[in-house]
């Protein structure tokens, strides 16, 4: 038996010295890092090597990482005895060694002595994060050894430990095992059906074929209920077409309001696939109860007909569920979309009635803060009296909405007219409170053009509007003991070598505590020494949120830097500097379309860096007289780069070197710019750009303008 155990638990608590608070030495991560690449015996014996001429911590963590190794390696047995030493010497790192000491164990096939090491595990880490996996690890150990039993009561008491579709799965099969194929149908089925997205549901429909060929005539028919929980699951993940199939399965063996909601959602999934007319006709035949599932009725059969362009049933389909169905949401949805419809048509008298009416029937509703936004811009460009007063009950209304700050904005922009006073007072509250938002540096702008006398932002009366604002995120200055401890075994592990579990020990930290950015710098770090950092800026956006209106100074240059990466920046500036483009006006540009994955590829099918489709690639290409050029070169970041400058001069060459009118464009598309630029006689391109009908393209034009500024605060000279 290949385990060393502790003699009473207890001694673990008074190993000393501690990890925490030492340096690893240089050597000990070079020879761990090589011996976990290599696998070789070399690296293995040199590492074995320096843990013997080391002592205490150092030598627990060197056997440590010789134990990773050899079970890289797939020497499980070693592996198993130097975690075993190594989790005597160890404190932050323990029950990593006692965990991955008993997988080995039951990789080696000693099943009895990982039975006993998950005991000692148990035991000694109530609490490690590695519970669930070790139960599931000591529930298929005890089905190995005959013990069925006891895996299942081990299973059965584990469901708030593990993973519920490891863990039903893992039921389901000691059931199979067990000789009990009806029983083991219904277990699969709990997993297939109630977790379609899970690896286990794969497994399990597997097991499920194989036994619907045993059985023949006998195999059960699936609960009705379970298949219609399946297809919503798909309908919400937007697998539509699976959906569709799995609402007519589901259908045959439902009745009353659960038969309703299969029928119509298996419209609503064919809409989505756009089937419109098939859908159109469907729904129209439908004869629902259900007053929800008939509104939902009515307004797909409303949205088929904008899609036939049967605009006066569109309209129509909306009244109805004003006088039947008041209060439902679909009817809130149904005026919302009779507006976008409108809007796009520029008939902006009907387009701004159905906003209007959006948001005063829905003022809470899901749509009530973009409807009401409409309202107030449509009145704002009509040059309407009663702008301010819209803008300023937006404010009021919807003060956590994206579009708060732009009210403030444009109310400042209304004050210039009359008092420079007032308008610079909202203005610094805008760069006070919103620094980094797309309009915290339009009011910048217009502060150095306005004269105005010193203000005091602390002492001078404030606007309403500015008192409702929501607080900034309060962040801590130095992270907490417990965040402390978690940053160390994170940065130890990598230092190892152990980046995937040096990544995934830091993701265990919540993202919501005060001192959670330091967690997010740590994985950008991390994430962007492999060479991913799209992954690196995706952990900073969720531990650092909030940060656009946190002031630059009350955060650390690298946490701005981590969250405003640069890389590929030689190529970057390369590439920009023939067609005299800023670069970090590219630097911005790419962060918003790929995040700077090289990799990136979005549903249009835009690849690499810059978002560049295949077709407009390979027509550049030509023109740039590169040879042999094929689609999967827009991967390579300099190939990229090279094209996605060059275009990206063409268009803002065509557009007279108009950013927003660029930008725009680059986004949705040059013919559409050039119409929209004839929907008004605007003042700026500020107007433009808040005019822009596409919220993607009106978000990204915002976005990257605001993100350039931040770019060249951190890396060049601010504009």
């Amino acid at each position: 038996m290949i385990v060393v155990f502790l003699k009473i638990a207890t001694v673990y608590l008074l190993i000393q010295p501690l990890l925490s608070g030492i340096d690893l030495p240089e050597e000990l991560g070079r020879q761990s890092r090589a011996y976990l690449k290599s696998q070789s015996d070399i690296d293995h014996d040199r590492l074995i090597s320096f843990a013997e001429k080391s002592t205490n911590s150092t030598k627990a963590l060197a056997l440590f990482a010789a134990g990773m190794g050899d079970k890289a390696a797939k020497k499980y047995k070693e592996a198993a005895t130097h975690f075993a030493i190594a989790m005597e010497g160890l404190e932050d790192l323990a029950h990593y060694a006692a965990y991955h000491q008993l997988h080995s164990l039951a990789m080696a096939e000693d099943h009895t002595a990982a039975i006993m090491a998950a005991n000692q595990f148990f035991q000694l880490f109530p609490h490690s994060r590695f519970t669930g996996m070790a139960k599931h690890i000591n529930a298929k150990s005890l089905t190995q050894n005959g013990q069925h039993n006891e895996a299942r009561r081990l299973l059965e008491s584990s469901h708030k430990a593990m993973p519920e579709p490891l863990r039903l799965y893992e039921l389901a099969r000691l059931t199979h095992l067990d000789g009990k194929p009806l029983e083991a149908v219904r277990a699969y089925r709990r997993v297939y059906y109630h977790y379609p997205f899970s690896d286990q549901a794969k497994k399990s429909e597997s097991h499920l074929n194989a036994l619907r060929k045993k059985l023949g005539v006998n195999y059960p028919d699936a609960p009705p209920k379970w298949r219609l929980g399946r297809a919503e699951a798909l309908l919400k993940a937007r697998k539509f077409a699976q959906a569709s199939a799995e609402y007519v399965r589901a259908t045959s063996g439902l009745s009353g309001n659960e038969l309703e909601q299969a029928l119509v959602h298996r419209g609503t999934a064919d809409y989505r696939r756009n089937y419109t007319n098939k859908t159109y006709q469907y729904l129209k035949r439908l004869k629902i109860k259900d007053p929800d599932l008939d509104a939902e009725r009515v307004y797909l059969i409303g949205e088929c007909a904008r899609r036939l362009r049967k605009i006066k049933e569109f309209q129509d389909r909306a009244e109805y569920l004003s006088e039947t169905y008041p209060n439902s949401k679909w009817y809130e949805s149904a005026l919302f979309s009779l507006g976008n419809y409108y809007l796009l048509k520029k008939a902006t008298t009907r387009s701004r009635n159905y906003y209007k009416r959006t948001a005063r029937t829905f003022p809470q509703g899901a749509y009530a803060a973009r409807a009401h936004w409409k309202v107030c811009w449509r009145a704002y460009l009509d040059r309407d009296p009663e702008a301010r007063l819209l803008f300023e009950e937006h404010v009021k209304l919807y003060p956590h909405s994206t579009s708060a700050p732009g009210a403030i904005y444009w109310i400042g922009r209304l004050e210039e007219k009359e008092s420079s006073s007032r308008a610079a007072l909202l203005y610094m509250a805008l760069t006070k409170h919103f620094p980094h938002y797309y309009y915290g540096y339009l009011a910048r702008q217009r502060l150095e053009n306005i004269s105005v006398p010193t203000l005091n932002l602390d002492k001078a009366s404030l606007p309403i509007v500015l008192t409702i604002l929501p607080e900034v995120r309060k962040v801590t200055q130095e992270p907490s003991v417990e965040t402390e401890s978690l940053l160390r075994r994170g940065k130890t592990l990598y230092t190892l070598g152990l980046v995937k579990q040096a990544i995934a020990e830091l993701r265990t930290g919540d993202y919501h505590k005060p001192d959670s950015p330091w967690i997010g710098v740590t994985l950008a770090e991390q994430y962007s020494a492999q060479g991913q950092h799209h992954l690196g800026l995706r952990m900073m956006k969720l531990y650092g949120f909030g940060y656009l209106r946190m002031q630059f100074e009350s955060m650390p240059r690298e946490f701005w830097k981590r969250l405003f990466p640069m890389p590929y920046g030689k190529h970057l500036r390369a590439r920009s500097k023939p067609h005299k483009l800023d670069p970090y006006l590219i630097a911005a540009l790419i962060r918003q379309e790929s995040e700077f994955n090289p990799g990136a590829i979005s549903s249009a099918g835009a690849r690499g860096l810059m978002q560049i489709m295949p077709a407009t690639g390979k027509r550049i290409a030509k023109r740039l007289g590169i040879r042999g050029f094929r689609s999967r070169h827009l991967y390579r970041p300099d190939t990229s780069l090279r094209l996605g400058t060059f275009h990206f001069r063409k268009v803002h060459d065509q557009f007279d070197h108009r950013i927003a009118y660029t930008l725009a464009a680059y986004n949705a598309g040059e013919h559409r710019v050039e119409e929209w630029m004839t929907w008004e006689n605007f003042t700026d391109l500020e107007e433009f750009a808040e005019t822009i009908p596409f919220t993607e393209t009106r978000g990204y034009v915002q976005s990257v303008f605001r993100n350039t500024q931040i770019y060249r605060t951190l890396y060049g000279r601010a504009k």
